[in-house]
């Protein structure tokens, strides 16, 4: 608690003393008019014009204090206003020519000057400069990195090394011929989307992911260039999300994906070559973090998810993700309603229904009018599951609860093995009935002799309830099979 009183009293005190210094360099030419003013007055000569000089230069500067911003304010065209002006009232008001009114006319105007030169050096970027080739240096020498070479981005020095290349990216270039490896990452990771490029930098880094055997290197060169314009960089760009290394197709996406609204119709064709490749399956959604789709995405993916092989699920999979993100956000009714309509459509994918079952399922957005269409027997079996097990996880018992159960059973009975384990998951944990999977434990493998015994369980469940049902009805047990 002390301590962070003490850095308060600091920061306070530092703040205390800026201000102090830009007001007394701001009343400097106050100080010397009314000086001025009391020499001419001393010598029975008439001070009026510096009077209103010093006037006229104490409103100033109270306007410039009363300002609330003026802490955040560059100080240098109010001191160039001030010392001009009062070289002006001094020339016209002071009639005595001696080593003073001089020494106060080349103050007036040396210190303006100085101020001048000191901001077009600000402006001219030659102290960032300075700064990035010691950063540059800094890093060319750092013997401490992480394991992961992804995390170079977060380091402190690779950040302030990020900021000190606003000017010119040369000294970040300078490091790509590197021998080590984390060096040439942490440089990429400096220039990471950046927008201005000098002529050749751009190509110069593209021939770096290109070349380059590091997935690492790779990766960094490609969110180093995904803020580009030029439709043959990124159709270039666009090839990286064929690469042999997972890192580096999760960058291309990041780098492509995050101004889709423009980029879209450019790399539109890579992203379904990429989605219809087999060795990708399982990539994931291709959907950067805290990212959404365009209108036109959501187009093409939908009609994606209609055609047949591998596309359609990576279409599904990656529309998903989008939806998903966007109820967590915030769940609007309308999105709402035209997911539930999807979802009812039987013309819909069935891929593309099974996904947003499962979405509607974890946001309780199914209804009841929904979860009975969807205990219809033409339904695909995974819907019929999850109609199933939302219907039984509410504690008010309805109608739709024998449906269900009797749902259940129907769906043990096909002769899927996948869709089995999955019933008899259901059944376990919202019947109360032990098929022998462990609490907490993920479903056994589909071939494997546990699944086989849950199975056999799951069966003669569906079995003895179908006999206990006969027996309460008082219908001989053979008229079932006979019908």
């Amino acid at each position: 608690m002390s301590a962070l009183r003490s850095s308060r009293w600091s920061r306070a005190l530092d703040a205390l003393l800026i201000s102090a210094g830009r007001g007394l360099v701001l009343v400097v030419p106050a100080c010397i008019l009314l000086i001025a003013a009391l020499r001419a007055w001393e010598r029975n000569l008439e001070p009026w014009i510096l009077v209103g000089g010093l006037a006229f230069q104490l409103v100033i500067c109270f306007l410039t204090f009363l300002s609330s911003r003026s802490n955040s304010q560059p100080l240098g065209p109010s001191i160039v206003t001030l010392y001009l002006t009062g070289v002006g009232w001094l020339w016209f008001g002071d009639n005595v020519n001696d080593w003073f009114t001089h020494l106060c006319k080349g103050l007036l105007i040396g210190f303006p000057i100085l101020i001048f030169g000191y901001q077009a050096l600000i402006e001219s970027g030659a102290p960032v400069m300075r700064r990035a080739h010691g950063l540059a240096d800094r890093l060319a020498h750092r013997l401490d990195w992480p394991g992961d070479l992804s995390q170079c981005r977060g380091l402190p020095e690779v950040k302030a090394f990020r900021a000190t290349l606003a000017y010119d990216a040369a000294p970040a270039l300078a490091l790509l011929q590197h021998p080590r490896v984390e060096v040439r990452v942490a440089a990429l990771a400096a220039l990471e989307f950046r927008k201005d490029w000098r002529p050749g930098q751009a190509e110069l880094v593209m021939q770096i992911a290109q070349r380059s055997e590091e997935p690492a290197v790779r990766a960094a060169a490609v969110l180093a260039l995904g803020n580009l314009e030029d439709r043959m960089m990124i159709e270039t760009l666009a090839q990286f999300l064929n690469d042999p290394n997972r890192e580096v197709r999760r960058a291309a996406v990041e780098a492509l994906m995050w101004d889709s609204e423009h980029h879209w119709s450019w790399i539109r064709f890579a992203f379904r070559r990429t989605m219809s490749d087999p060795l990708f399956k399982d990539d994931g959604p291709l959907l950067p973090e805290g990212q959404l789709l365009t209108p036109e995405v959501v187009n093409d993916l939908t009609g994606w998810c209609a055609e047949k092989g591998l596309i359609s699920a990576r279409a599904a999979e990656t529309l998903a993700a989008h939806y998903n993100r966007l109820m967590c956000e915030q769940a609007d009714p309308a999105l709402v309603a035209i997911l539930r309509q999807q979802l009812a459509d039987q013309q819909s994918p069935a891929v593309l229904r099974l996904e947003l079952g499962r979405i509607l399922q974890v946001h309780q957005e199914l209804d009841p009018e929904l979860l009975e269409q969807m205990l219809d027997a033409g339904t695909p079996a995974t819907l019929r599951l999850i109609s199933c097990e939302t219907i039984l996880a509410q504690e008010k018992e309805t109608p739709l609860h024998s449906i269900a159960r009797s749902g259940l059973k129907d769906l043990a009975r096909l002769p899927n093995r996948e869709i089995a384990l999955g019933t008899a998951d259901v059944v376990q944990r919202r019947l109360g009935i032990d098929l022998g999977i462990g609490l907490g434990q993920p479903l056994p493998v589909i071939n494997s002799r546990q699944a086989t015994d849950v199975i056999r369980r799951l069966a003669a469940w569906a079995n003895h309830s179908d006999d206990e049902d006969l027996e309460h009805s008082g219908q001989p047990r053979g008229s079932r099979w006979s019908l």
